[in-house]
């Protein structure tokens, strides 16, 4: 039977994950209070597109059809 001796490793690193996590909330906490994190407004083109119609709208071609149609 093999003897094996704790190095304490695992309980080190724990407390480096740790330390890591506090000192990463506190850095986002603090960039979010300065605002320099904060999402900045989107500028809008000087002419925006107009969206294409969708579903079911009356063209020059579907006039022509009622009118021949109803005749």
């Amino acid at each position: 039977m093999s003897t094996r001796h704790w190095t304490g490793e695992r309980t080190t690193n724990r407390r480096k994950f740790l330390k890591d996590v506090a000192v990463g909330s506190g850095a986002a906490a603090i960039a979010l209070m300065t605002g320099e994190a904060g999402a900045r407004p989107q500028i809008e083109p000087a002419t925006a597109p107009k969206p294409e119609p969708r579903g079911y709208h009356v063209t020059q071609h579907i006039r022509d059809y009622y009118r021949t149609a109803s005749e």
